[in-house]
């Protein structure tokens, strides 16, 4: 008899066969060889390609949703004209190599024009999402891209790495909690698990920092002074 490993999901599964299958990329499950894609640019399972957001006409919806999502949260984008770009993943590699903010599965574009070495105003083009994630995946991407670009739009430029990114990822983090699936509870649990030091070590800081000064507040400090609130001890 084979020794037999459980999931997150709770799939039983053979330890051999977590050596022959690939995983999901975007979930973690286990493929086995019917179930896999031919010529796909990521491993995907079939429940992740059920939702997946494979057209600008299926993400529009989603990005309309999550746009009043960040407005409830006291994001507000000032009348700018929000763009989304749903890109392959060369597209999504050379805007990422451009410097652009992002990650491997989003970014932010913008031009940052300045004056004798000083920042004197940065124009958002737009965010980028990769084609093909699954639809709740793709809107907790879209909610961290939308905070760069709130942060842009707010002023706020002088954070360091851990808590620009770390606050994006709260804010997605926040998105999952609240939508309360099955699948939204993998992601929300994969940020409070990551080892990432700017990603993964910059949400939790974040978080604390939420939880101790209340989510308001941290936006509107943000918003008024371009820093984060002070926390006394």
């Amino acid at each position: 008899m084979g020794e037999y490993l459980i999931d997150y999901w709770g799939q039983k599964f053979c330890r051999e066969h977590e050596k022959q299958f690939p995983h999901c990329a975007y979930c973690g499950r286990l493929i086995s060889p019917q179930q896999q894609e031919t010529g796909a640019q990521a491993n995907r399972c079939p429940i992740c390609r059920g939702t997946a957001i494979e057209t600008s006409a299926e993400a529009k919806p989603l990005f309309s949703r999550v746009i009043r999502w960040m407005n409830v949260q006291g994001l507000m984008y000032n009348n700018l004209k929000l763009s989304l770009d749903l890109c392959g993943r060369a597209h999504l590699d050379d805007l990422l190599r451009e410097g652009n903010v992002g990650h491997s599965l989003g970014a932010t574009t913008s031009a940052m024009y300045t004056q004798n070495g000083r920042l004197i105003r940065t124009e958002i083009n737009g965010i980028a999402v990769l084609q093909g994630l699954p639809a709740i995946l793709f809107q907790g991407v879209t909610v961290h891209e939308l905070g760069h670009v709130w942060l842009i739009v707010a002023g706020v430029h002088n954070l360091p790495a851990w808590a620009e990114e770390g606050f994006c990822e709260l804010l997605s983090y926040r998105y999952y909690v609240e939508a309360n699936t099955q699948e939204s509870r993998y992601h929300s649990t994969s940020k409070e698990q990551n080892p990432d030091p700017i990603y993964g070590e910059g949400f939790r800081r974040m978080r604390e920092l939420a939880d101790r000064v209340g989510f308001p507040r941290l936006i509107e400090t943000l918003r008024t002074t371009g820093k984060l609130p002070v926390v006394k001890h």
